[in-house]
């Protein structure tokens, strides 16, 4: 009787510990998916973001504005975008953490960049003819806040 409580017992702890091995490599996975998607949605997004700012600075340049909140602006977002590409590419290995960090700290310049466009736009009046260029702005930072959303919950929320 000892010996098959014994056997019963040790069946059971090696059920456990496998399921358990498998509930964390499907979690993983889960999350390396996530990483994955939230990565390509944050980088799409800031080229979504890029293009629009380009259309902001062409229609101020068309229309003469040499404004230094234009200019401000500008610079941060292709600083915040330069951060991004090169946090996207060290996301390897020994450097992940740093890479991820440097997204972070790129993809908040270029929305912080995005709002100094819109009041600059807003204050020397060109609102309605970079309307365009504002919901391309507008689509790449849905894509950023997206993608951040799948990078930290995992894939689609986490799947929970």
């Amino acid at each position: 009787m000892k010996s098959r409580s014994r056997l019963l017992a040790t069946s059971l702890i090696v059920c456990l510990s496998i399921g358990i091995f498998a509930v964390a490599g499907y979690l993983q996975a889960a999350e390396d998916q996530g990483t994955q998607q939230g990565k390509a949605a944050i980088m799409e997004g800031a080229k979504k973001m890029m293009d629009g700012n380009k259309m902001i600075m062409d229609i101020a340049a068309k229309k003469g504005m040499k404004d230094a909140d234009f200019t401000a602006a500008d610079k941060m977002m292709t600083d915040g975008y330069d951060m991004v590409v090169k946090g996207e590419k060290m996301m390897t290995g020994s450097t992940m953490a740093e890479g991820k960090s440097m997204v972070q700290r790129g993809s908040k310049m270029m929305l912080d960049a995005k709002k100094m466009e819109v009041a600059a736009a807003e204050k020397k009046g060109i609102s309605q003819e970079c309307a365009a260029a504002f919901d391309t702005c507008g689509f790449g930072e849905y894509q950023i806040k997206q993608g951040a959303l799948d990078w930290f919950f995992g894939a689609a929320g986490g799947g929970w």
